[in-house]
């Protein structure tokens, strides 16, 4: 089977006493951290999730590596 490859931008801000990392592609598929480096990946664990749930309703599998946006 042939997969694409799909990237994702994630935008990682500072809040208060965590970081807060956004998938922005993905409107509410949001994740956070102690670190900028655990908020990145919370959000390629929840970018999955969300992914997985797609393919179970019908859409497109697709392997996920995840792009920084600065």
């Amino acid at each position: 089977m042939d997969r694409k490859l799909l990237r994702f931008h994630v935008s990682v801000h500072r809040a208060a006493d965590a970081y807060v990392a956004r998938v922005v592609e993905f409107p509410g598929c949001i994740a956070r951290g102690e670190s900028e480096v655990d908020a990145i990946e919370n959000a390629r664990v929840a970018l999955r999730d969300f992914l997985s749930v797609s393919l179970l309703l019908g859409a497109e599998p697709a392997l996920v590596q995840v792009e920084i946006s600065a």
